[in-house]
């Protein structure tokens, strides 16, 4: 694909994404994302069958990128230290990154269902994978108390995407600046670790 042709999908992924969290699925339109885009919507076409596929790639790079946050935390020296570096790029992503957060990890059940579906969930399972496997050698070294690292790695997730979440939604903004919501945020998740501990 030449260069324009990469620019021109750049152009339609950000429109499609913006647009999305804009009008929701419903009232999303090819159409609108072309003229937003400043393309024909035949040009859409030549990139994507549908709203569905566009919208599909929009997460897809959502959580392309997302991993790329992730995989920074392989550079803790303990198993502990890997884990709380995960939670720590989970919110970086979210802070640097607000409106890809919201389209893979805020937008309506029914909508990811349709855009994210069973049949492509091996697409999406590395990033709660790279948590499992986390929580799985914090388990093995006896930093967490032994049990099953997919629940665990769900009480985890629950818990940073909840803080997360909430502070995009403007639901903690007394927390100060996002410096010092950082700092509540990494103690609430140091203070559920030791709450894990053997």
């Amino acid at each position: 694909m030449t260069a324009d042709g990469e620019q021109t999908k750049a152009r339609l992924l950000t429109e499609a994404r913006d647009l999305y969290l804009e009008e929701g699925f419903v009232r999303f339109s090819l159409r609108e994302v072309a003229r937003r885009a400043g393309v024909s919507a035949a040009a859409v076409y030549r990139h994507y069958d549908g709203k569905e596929a566009l919208l599909h790639q929009v997460c897809t790079e959502g959580f392309r990128v997302f991993f790329s946050y992730l995989m920074r935390a392989l550079a803790g020296k303990t198993p502990r230290e890997r884990l709380m570096l995960s939670a720590r790029q989970y919110l970086r992503f979210a802070l640097e990154n607000p409106r890809d957060y919201r389209v893979i990890f805020m937008g309506a059940a029914e909508d990811l269902a349709t855009l994210a579906p069973a049949e492509n969930a091996h697409e999406y399972a590395p990033t709660f994978q790279f948590l499992v496997d986390r929580v799985r050698e914090c388990m093995q070294e006896g930093v967490l108390r032994k049990g099953d690292p997919m629940a665990t790695a769900t009480l985890v997730w629950a818990n940073v995407h909840g803080l997360a979440s909430l502070r995009l939604s403007g639901h903690l903004a007394g927390a100060g600046s996002d410096e010092e919501f950082g700092r509540f945020y990494e103690g609430a998740v140091e203070r559920l670790l030791a709450g894990l501990a053997p």
